[in-house]
């Protein structure tokens, strides 16, 4: 419960970050998306029950976040799926599973799968987003591979601070 609560105000607050300061930086391409970056990080490290809930609880708030595009649900559905099987890939990695390298290369995979699974789901709900949204995807994948290598030491840390000091994440 502890650990939950804390996910949905540091994801709370990594959102508002987002909104209020990334998306007003002119990026190349497209903004990077900081939250999806956090979000798959944290369910990688996370069991598969418990990172399917928390990826549920990140798709509600950015579902009724004012800047979300796609209906109610949407994006809890689709990050609901992504964190579960982001989270089973971390169980069988388990060894590799604090490695910025391997976090890098799983969030970045992750973040594409996402947005692909987004848009097919989004199609077969008829959701509007098709054509112009798949032009952002080259770019957020692109800026996913720039920031989650900054950032995972910092994630890395925050999960391991709600595990407790001296417990292990594997």
């Amino acid at each position: 419960m502890i650990k939950s609560l804390f996910f949905v105000i540091t994801a709370s607050l990594i959102l508002t970050f987002q909104e209020v300061v990334i998306s007003r930086i002119a990026f190349p391409f497209t903004n990077p998306s900081i939250y999806l970056i956090f979000v798959i990080s944290w369910a990688f490290l996370e069991d598969q029950w418990l990172a399917a809930l928390q990826g549920f609880i990140a798709g509600f708030i950015l579902d009724i976040s004012p800047l979300s595009i796609g209906i109610i649900g949407h994006w809890a559905f689709v990050l609901a799926v992504i964190s579960y099987g982001v989270s089973e890939l971390g169980v069988q990695l388990r060894g590799s599973r604090r490695s910025p390298l391997t976090l890098t290369v799983v969030v970045t995979a992750g973040v594409f799968f996402t947005l692909i699974f987004f848009v097919i789901s989004g199609a077969l709900i008829n959701s509007n987003q098709g054509y112009g949204f798949m032009q952002t995807v080259p770019g957020v994948v692109f800026w996913s591979l720039v920031f989650t290598p900054l950032i995972s030491p910092l994630i890395i840390k925050l999960k391991r601070v709600t595990d407790g000091a001296g417990t292990s994440v594997e």
